[in-house]
């Protein structure tokens, strides 16, 4: 299922993943081409594959293992509306947390995902509790 992804540019669209499960995936098109996605995994993800449901979600906290915009795609706001879409996923799914390490340029990162709400350690680690 397509969603508008709202990022000021037209024909941008996301599909998001269909409730929780050990890895998720969000996918971004412009029109019938892939130009970004992001993908979670959970902590359960790498101890066993199962099923995770909403009774599950309650301390169940995700890795942000990649966020990635096509290159032609970056600085429009892609990026930022993508992170947005996921935390709002994570936020309706109550999952409690989004973990991970902020990777390039660090001040840049840093500013980014500071400006959505993740607190960063001093190696870059990024946190987002719900």
């Amino acid at each position: 299922m397509f969603q508008e992804l709202q990022c000021g540019m037209p024909d941008v669209k996301v599909t998001k993943p269909n409730g929780l499960a050990p890895s998720l995936f969000f996918h971004v098109y412009s029109g019938g081409n892939a130009i970004g996605f992001a993908q979670l995994s959970s902590r359960a993800a790498n101890n066993y594959r199962r099923s995770l449901t909403h009774d599950d979600a309650p301390g169940i906290s995700y890795c942000l293992k990649i966020i990635e915009v096509s290159q032609n795609y970056r600085n429009k706001g892609i990026g930022s509306a993508l992170l947005d879409q996921v935390i709002d996923f994570c936020k309706d799914e109550r999952v409690a947390s989004i973990y991970g390490e902020a990777k390039g340029d660090s001040a840049e990162l840093r500013r980014w995902y500071e400006g959505k709400g993740f607190e960063l350690d001093s190696v870059d680690n990024i946190q987002l509790s719900f």
